[in-house]
């Protein structure tokens, strides 16, 4: 095993004697094995199950996290590890500081769709709309034929994915995959049910006639009732405005016969992160119009070192996923570098050693006349998008 990854070696790696670099960190329940945790529900209040072959075996599975909130994961770490001064990365924000102090602001790490966001594609820099800034423009026109603008302004984008879906050109706007994939996976699970009881202290019981209002409160006034179509008081429980006892109960599906979100119990769960080197090598960089090799190759390394830093930081800040389901690594866990032969070497790799690689890959890739943007570049929401979130707030927008 080596004991760390040098910039040479990544380098070497990304030219293209490499195919991928992937960990897998095996975890266990911050209760220990056995105990519950909570993966997220979907539609339904369901679980994402799914059966896998594990080893030499058919299991049961449950997604504990998804690619996609992964992806999110990974770039908070990066946004912590910026504001920390850790790593200096380019960076675009929102700033909804006056109108929306509670919200502040939102850059392209935060952002679901990061530079091609509603969020930044409302907003104005230098007077003008986004997209007609020379910032914008030059995102629009960027492909994976010339993906200089994204390296220079949102590197990130070009490890997590982008679509640039709702500009002037719709579907048909740039499009980059995803390089860098994870997720989370319990295996071998086993339902549980969800219990729920409630003891009043007040011992309210459901005899107590009471009546909606039409403000949607409650009263024990008849005359303070909303009517029906039909002229009559709108009667209600005590349990509908949660007064009074709740029973035991298990909750079950809408057929009474599965429960649902009940948490699971594991034998273990499993990450696995996994960067695509030939994602990276379809990429390519021109610098004052010019392409050359040392380029871009130096522009996948600052990529696959920046994906490595992600990496890091997302299992430095640890696995508490959601409620209850605080996920422990089962000891020390490497890296594997897969040659395109398929042999694996593998070496450890801390945060801090990460952020050394990636700033060196960075200082290589300016020296080779790649342009990189460390200063924050700060929008300004349009009217229209501040008067939209204040319409929400009141109430009268319809959520989708």
């Amino acid at each position: 095993m080596s004991e760390s990854l040098s910039l040479e070696k990544l380098s070497a790696a990304v030219s293209g004697n490499a195919a991928a670099i992937r960990t897998i960190t095996r975890l266990q329940p911050a209760g220990g094995p056995g105990t519950k945790v909570f993966p997220p529900t979907h539609s339904g209040g369901v679980y994402a199950w799914e059966t896998r072959r594990v080893g030499n075996q058919v299991v049961l599975t449950v997604l504990l996290d998804s690619v996609q909130s992964q992806a999110n994961r990974m770039e908070q770490g990066l946004l912590e590890a910026h504001r920390t001064n850790k790593l200096k990365l380019p960076l675009l924000q929102v700033d909804f500081g006056k109108d929306f102090p509670d919200v502040g602001t939102i850059t392209t790490l935060d952002a679901p769709h990061r530079i091609a966001d509603a969020i930044f594609r409302d907003s104005m820099l230098d007077g003008k709309r986004f997209r007609d800034s020379a910032i914008g423009q030059a995102f629009v026109k960027a492909n994976i034929h010339n993906a200089t603008a994204i390296l220079q302004y949102c590197p990130h984008a070009l490890l997590f994915g982008v679509w640039d879906s709702t500009g002037s050109k719709g579907g048909a706007g740039n499009k980059f995959q995803r390089a860098v994939t994870s997720e989370i996976v319990g295996i071998q699970a086993e339902k549980g049910v969800h219990t729920s009881s409630r003891i009043d202290p007040l011992g309210i019981t459901k005899a107590a006639e009471i009546f909606k209002t039409k403000d949607g409160d409650w009263t024990l006034e008849e005359r303070q009732a909303e009517k029906s179509n039909k002229g009559e008081p709108t009667r209600a429980k005590p349990s509908d405005f949660v007064h009074g006892n709740i029973p035991p109960t298990i909750e079950r599906d809408e057929y009474d016969r599965d429960p649902i979100r009940g948490g699971v119990t594991i034998d273990h769960a499993v990450q696995t992160a996994v960067l695509s080197l030939p994602a990276l090598r379809r990429l390519r960089f021109r610098v004052r119009e010019k392409e050359t090799p040392e380029g871009n190759n130096s522009a996948r390394t600052v990529l696959a070192a920046l994906a490595l830093a992600a990496m890091t930081h997302q299992r430095e800040q640890g696995y508490d996923l959601r409620s209850r389901c605080l996920l422990i690594p089962e000891g020390e866990t490497p890296f594997e570098l897969i040659a395109n032969d398929g042999k694996v070497e593998t070496f450890l790799l801390t945060a801090d050693e990460a952020d050394k690689l990636f700033n060196e890959a960075v200082d290589q890739a300016k020296a080779n006349g790649l342009p990189w943007e460390e200063k924050t570049i700060t929008l300004l929401p349009e009217k229209r998008l501040i008067d939209l979130v204040a319409k929400s707030r009141q109430g009268k927008g319809t959520e989708e």
